[in-house]
């Protein structure tokens, strides 16, 4: 077993997706501090990144700081095995020189459900005790109900989907979108340096708002806890300790957060 003395200045970057990968490893490269970390992401082609390209990392997570794990419910079943070995090889330093930072979904039928805020205490314990997750964030752009999963598994061999959730057309004047140009323009991956960092406060802001909109016009009584999911400190739920937060607020700052606590512990 790798003692954490021998971690490394890495974070791995663990997902199907290209889309989302791109939109997370762009976010991290350009963020302050993170100039000299590795971001390892999974296959050479972009474009289609297998089971098995995840599966080839496992091992060598033991070197990372930092696992970045998609966890979506479209996914998580292929890719559980990998999962399973990626959570023996490093759990003895989970928690104490290595963070799991997980991307994800939200339970499912969120929005289909009545429950609405209720629905995550148990989502997140069963992931708490499942990945020793430090974070969760919950991603809008990665949602869609167990109809639209199921089409999927049927029709289209479960491919990911391009196009946002048939759920979220109405809050875009343009239609159904696809995933890839909205990642593309809230982080503004057209902009470069200080237009870049502008463009991309403005955008969130925009995002912030259709997000409470999208949970407010479900669950009106939910105000409160939207406004915390939105937060640098996530929303808490009495008796469990891990957060829910929303991608991408505050997401490449929790990041950083763990890469540093990962150094001051190394210094004692």
């Amino acid at each position: 077993m790798l003692h954490y003395t021998n971690r490394q200045n890495k974070i791995y970057i663990l997902s199907l997706d290209p889309v989302l990968l791109e939109d997370i490893e762009e976010r991290l490269h350009v963020y302050p501090g993170m100039e000299s970390t590795e971001l390892v992401t999974p296959g050479s082609d972009r474009s289609a990144i297998t089971v098995e390209d995840i599966h080839q990392l496992a091992r060598d997570t033991i070197t990372a700081r930092v696992l970045i794990v998609d966890i979506r419910h479209q996914t998580r079943a292929q890719l559980q095995p990998v999962h399973s070995d990626i959570i023996r090889f490093n759990r003895p330093d989970f928690n104490r020189y290595c963070y799991t930072i997980l991307v994800g979904d939200g339970p499912i039928n969120y929005f289909q459900s009545d429950r609405g805020l209720k629905t995550f205490p148990s989502f997140l314990a069963n992931l708490r005790i499942d990945f020793s997750a430090a974070a969760f964030f919950g991603d809008p752009f990665l949602y869609y109900s167990m109809d639209e999963i199921q089409e999927r598994a049927l029709y289209e061999q479960n491919a990911l989907p391009e196009r946002i959730s048939r759920h979220f057309e109405k809050y875009f004047k343009q239609g159904r979108l696809s995933v890839s140009q909205l990642r593309r323009y809230f982080r503004a991956a057209d902009k470069q340096g200080a237009e870049k960092r502008r463009k991309q406060k403005t955008r969130h802001a925009m995002l912030r708002k259709m997000c409470k909109k999208m949970v407010l016009d479900k669950f009106p009584d939910d105000k409160e806890q939207i406004r915390q999911a939105l937060s640098r400190e996530g929303l808490a739920f009495p008796g469990e300790i891990l957060r829910c937060n929303i991608y991408p607020f505050y997401f490449e700052e929790r990041v950083f957060h763990y890469l540093k606590k990962h150094k001051q512990r190394s210094k004692h």
